[in-house]
């Protein structure tokens, strides 16, 4: 499980998130991606009062 921490790892997880973009599903990297994406949104939660990936 990707957990995001940080502001530097939030800016990491959403680099990633740019790498694996368009990433099959139930691929490796499709689950990855699920996983940076799970995890930036649960950050900007705790983090921020309006998520920026809302609605993804």
């Amino acid at each position: 499980m990707t957990t995001v921490r940080t502001p530097t790892e939030y800016r990491a997880a959403l680099r990633e998130i740019e790498y694996l973009w368009g990433s099959e599903p139930d691929t490796e990297e499709g689950k990855q991606f699920a996983e940076y994406l799970s995890a930036v949104e649960q950050y900007e939660r705790l983090n921020t009062t309006e998520p920026v990936l809302q609605g993804l």
